[in-house]
């Protein structure tokens, strides 16, 4: 899986993604001028964080290869925000569900989407120190925290909406 965001995105949106860079271990793609289709030859599943008024307001997971995308709104907190530093991953990720979560049957679908689309792509790894962690949110679908130990180092998205498209462009 790789990494990229629109073609011009803001200082914010560049901040994001490199946030994510460096906690999830993905590489970066900087799109300048090259098109989706450009990009999809380069991997088949591709994270592509998209804007709004200036700021990281899409999440954009392609399927290349079943020619299928899920997109969310999100709403973000960079890693300076949170803890006031860039935090390093070297190694894989683990992924953990609140205990308000796991019963919950809304949030399950939303979970199985999520897996299938992005969780799946990512080196997981139970070993890991960083945890990329599922948790409730009042005013969201839910919210994804990044861990190391028990301290919050960010990002933060929080997920808004989910809808999956049958096709890799809009008609």
């Amino acid at each position: 899986m790789i990494l990229t965001t629109s073609r011009k995105p803001s200082q914010r949106t560049r901040s994001f993604v490199r946030d994510l860079e460096r906690t999830l271990n993905l590489p970066y793609v900087q799109r300048g001028k090259l098109s989706l289709k450009e990009i999809f030859e380069m991997d088949k599943h591709v994270l592509l964080i998209g804007e709004f008024k200036a700021n990281p307001g899409t999440l954009v997971v392609y399927d290349v290869e079943n020619e299928r995308r899920l997109s969310s709104f999100i709403s973000v907190k960079l890693q300076r925000e949170i803890c006031g530093e860039k935090i390093y991953n070297d190694d894989g990720i683990r992924i953990k569900i609140s205990k308000e979560l796991k019963d919950n049957e809304e949030f399950q679908k939303h979970y199985e989407i999520y897996d299938e689309f992005l969780f799946q792509h990512l080196n997981i790894d139970e070993d890991s120190e960083i945890t990329l962690r599922l948790e409730k949110d009042s005013k969201y679908l839910f919210a994804i925290q990044f861990y190391k130990g028990r301290v919050k180092i960010g990002p933060l998205i929080r997920v808004k909406s989910i809808k999956l498209f049958d096709s890799l462009y809009d008609k």
